[in-house]
């Protein structure tokens, strides 16, 4: 609307006046600045148009490239008498880009220390089988599709097996360690666990006792 404006100005500005030949000689400067004053506003829409697009261009690389968000939903503990004890960590995994991806790989990464006051780490992989998971923990099964701009949640179930710890360890953290198909690795980290009452004997216990009175 303003160029049209000045497009109008600079089309009067430029008729010569009728009157005398010294009349036109005075319009000149005024019509260079208008000329001048119309460039600059086009060099200037034309700069804020390239920078939208720049911008745009940038928005749409960043979804492009390669990203995995991820966040502890819950982190849980159970065993069942006699067994090894399990820790749960529920994770939201989240992929912000417009490139479908994948959870390939998970590593559970427990650090300690020893009595001597040294710092260890033992590696532990995610298993989906064993003992029976309680009731509101489901195992995730990887690999797991991640659709783009998609999110999947789920368990990632670490069985700890006895004498896993040297005696008088103290644990000190929980990381869950993901690996997706396009290399990135993320770890969430659990520092207490909730402890999940999932006794075998007490469940085998209550089948006789279900099992006898219907008997």
């Amino acid at each position: 609307m303003l160029s049209s404006i000045l497009c109008h100005m600079l089309l009067v500005l430029a008729q010569p006046p009728v009157s005398s030949d010294s009349g036109w000689t005075q319009w000149v400067p005024v019509a260079s600045a208008a000329v001048a004053l119309l460039a600059l506003l086009v060099a200037l829409s034309n700069r804020n148009t390239s920078r939208r697009a720049l911008a745009l261009s940038m928005q749409q690389e960043e979804r492009r490239a390669a990203r995995l968000d991820v966040t502890l939903a819950d982190s849980a503990s159970w065993r069942r008498s006699g067994a090894s004890r399990w820790v749960g960590i529920k994770i939201l995994a989240v992929n912000p880009t417009d490139r479908d991806a994948a959870i390939v790989g998970a590593e559970l990464h427990i650090a300690y220390t020893l009595p001597t006051g040294h710092a260890m780490t033992v590696k532990v992989g995610h298993r989906t089988t064993g003992d029976d998971f309680p009731g509101d923990v489901t195992a995730l099964d990887l690999p797991v599709r991640l659709e783009s701009n998609g999110a999947v949640a789920g368990w990632l179930t670490f069985e700890l097996p006895a004498g896993l710890f040297p005696h008088g360890a103290g644990i000190q953290r929980y990381d869950a360690v993901l690996q997706d198909s396009r290399g990135i690795a993320v770890t969430v980290s659990a520092s207490v666990l909730r402890e999940v009452e999932h006794d075998q004997t007490s469940d085998d216990q209550a089948a006789d006792e279900t099992s006898g009175r219907s008997r």
